[in-house]
């Protein structure tokens, strides 16, 4: 019998390649052409649709698919996805990321760049058909993304822009909605773990009153919504989720690099509640779309950035500590979004230069967590296992 390559076995091993290959890549490609110094030969789509859809749904499906998958099998008690059918998912994957640069019709294109969601879809579905509790959550959350991709897609694709924004309103929402679901699990859970005696005792309301605000978030509300009734989604979001993440104790892992990044994402989190909260009276705080920025490159890159490199850790028998490589990719990660953010809002007349820097150290922190996890994921585990 064949024995399947290490790369294979599990799907966060090819996937956290792919989400940081990705974050490497798309940014310094569109800001290249952004600033001339490039041609990218898209057919159909222009530079900033490919950068914004891409980051979105390209660099976050391969996050999703990586963690997801991995948390199936160990929810189920079931061997991971390996060898052909990872392979496959692999496949439509890296044909979504190449099909925009085929000589496609404006509907085969649609077709192309719109296989991996429902592929992921079912296969997550088949890992939970037993599993109600996992079932009911995560497969309506990918059905809602997968959804929201095609209604982006499509928007661009046929000139419909109402269906476009309000598909990317719905994906980044949901994202955020992800990240704080699967954060409310694994952060309290990593943090007991991690640091012994630290005691972590949550109510029982208080991921409802966290996690349902968000969840209203991700409907795309006509501009007819009252203000106040948003603003009071808002307010609910910010003050539950601040105090969510008070419980889990942040100050405890300070010195835990590899835990603390975790909350300097969710942080980030926050900060881009509060930025759409004020930008619901404020419009200058969605310039050059900072608040989408503080959501996407900073809170979902550096949560990203913290669980890859714990689950490359932890699921390949290493010890789970972020070593100083580690440590500089985060803050490289942490810095750029930043940059990114606080440019635009603050500093605008120094906003298209600063580009340069902000995608290019963001970027890096991808490179560095490439070459140092290189190894980790490609190859077999050190105990034989």
């Amino acid at each position: 019998m064949k024995k399947t390559l290490p790369i294979l076995s599990i799907s966060f091993r090819p996937f956290f390649i792919l989400a940081a290959l990705i974050a490497v890549v798309n940014p310094v490609a569109w800001i290249l052409n952004y600033q001339g110094h490039l041609s990218l030969p898209l057919t159909n789509v222009s530079p900033m649709f490919w950068h914004g859809h891409e980051m979105i749904f390209g660099f976050s499906g391969a996050l999703i698919a990586g963690f997801i998958l991995t948390a199936s099998a160990n929810w189920t008690s079931s061997s991971p996805y390996s060898g052909g059918p990872l392979l496959f998912l692999i496949s439509l994957w890296l044909l979504e990321r190449i099909s925009y640069f085929l000589p496609l019709n404006e509907s085969m294109l649609f077709f192309t760049m719109n296989l991996f969601f429902p592929t992921l879809t079912i296969m997550l579905l088949i890992k939970l058909l037993n599993f109600p509790k996992q079932k009911y959550v995560f497969i309506p959350i990918l059905m809602i993304l997968t959804i929201a991709k095609f209604s982006h897609s499509w928007g661009n694709l046929f000139s419909h822009d109402l269906i476009e924004v309000s598909g990317r309103h719905t994906a980044t929402s949901i994202i955020r909605l992800i990240v704080l679901l699967i954060a409310g699990r694994v952060t309290p859970f990593f943090t007991r773990k991690k640091i012994e005696g630290v005691e972590i005792t949550l109510p029982a309301w208080i991921n409802p009153v966290s996690l349902i605000p968000i969840a209203l978030l991700v409907v795309p509300w006509p501009e007819s919504t009252p203000r106040t009734f948003l603003a009071l989604v808002y307010l609910v979001a910010i003050l539950g989720n601040i105090t969510r993440q008070l419980m889990w104790k942040p100050h405890k892992t300070i010195k835990v690099p590899i835990l603390f990044i975790l909350h300097i994402g969710i942080a980030l989190i926050n900060l881009s509640l509060i930025q759409e909260f004020v930008g619901l009276f404020n419009e200058n705080m969605y310039f050059a779309k900072a608040n989408l920025h503080m959501l996407m490159t900073g809170g979902l890159g550096t949560v990203a950035m913290g669980i890859m490199s714990r689950v490359s850790l932890g699921h390949t028998g290493r010890v789970i500590e972020a070593d100083k490589t580690v440590v500089l990719a985060y803050f490289c990660v942490i810095f750029g979004a930043l940059l990114r953010v606080v440019t635009p809002l603050f500093f605008p007349d120094s906003y298209i230069e600063s580009l340069y820097f902000s995608s290019s150290i963001w970027a890096l922190g991808f490179l560095i967590f490439i070459i140092r996890f290189w190894g980790v994921l490609t190859g077999p585990r050190p105990d034989g296992k």
